[in-house]
């Protein structure tokens, strides 16, 4: 850690609020961390429009760090992404935030448990109903006189159990309310699971090992080409 924070690297994080907490725990013991922002929730329900953003945040940093770390998957939309930016880009390459927080193998297992399951992390558990509204785009119906939240339990009827992932970030009896909540809402059994940082530390971790080397080639040698992926 000493030599990173010797060599004056300096990495960006652009991710959703929904693994904010995740990934607050893991940024608090990484100096080299210069930018972070958080984009608001449910921009995954508008591909185009989140990767537009994405994009925007990056332009607006890219020129104050040496490499970004997305804390997004690739949500229907980023697969990608490093190929169309001028500035080193690192992701999971995972299809989403449930996969990066409880894995694609614990992930494919829960689902042949139960089809019908509708994951929850502790963000995703705190913004219940209206994120199920936004997900359906239910809140169209506002403007006919409709009730947004009865048309998205109508569309939830194929769901059957509401899995909480426990992230280890603490407060669980408050996550857990909201996720008896929800479940009691849209009529589901409640289930409980452990999740994982390890992944978010994992890419966190050649974040900082890219960063580094992209300094060294600018402070010792000619300009390369950046280093995209995994």
């Amino acid at each position: 850690m000493s030599d990173l924070k010797e060599s004056g690297v300096r990495i960006g994080v652009i991710a959703c609020t929904i693994m904010k907490r995740e990934l607050d725990r893991l940024l608090q013991n990484m100096p080299e961390i210069t930018e972070i922002i958080y984009l608001e929730v449910a921009l995954h329900c508008y591909p185009q429009k989140m990767k537009e953003a994405i994009k925007e945040q990056i332009s607006s940093i890219k020129e104050k760090v040496d490499v970004v770390f997305l804390g997004y998957g690739y949500c229907q939309s980023l697969k990608g992404i490093e190929d169309e930016l001028d500035i080193s880009v690192i992701m999971p390459q995972m299809d989403d935030c449930i996969q990066i927080l409880l894995t694609p193998q614990k992930y494919a297992s829960e689902i042949r448990k139960e089809v019908g399951t509708w994951f929850m992390t502790p963000g995703w558990a705190e913004a219940g109903a209206e994120m199920v509204i936004k997900e359906t785009h239910a809140d169209r119906v506002v403007k006919y006189g409709k009730n947004p939240l009865e048309i998205a339990k109508r569309l939830f009827v194929h769901y059957r159990r509401g899995l909480f992932i426990d992230t280890g970030i603490g407060d669980n009896e408050y996550f857990i309310e909201k996720a008896h909540e929800f479940c009691e809402i849209f009529n589901l059994r409640f289930d409980k699971t452990d999740g994982t940082s390890a992944i978010l530390e994992q890419n966190l971790e050649m974040t900082k090992k890219i960063a580094v080397s992209r300094k060294a080639k600018l402070l010792n040698g000619p300009k390369g080409e950046a280093d995209h992926g995994l």
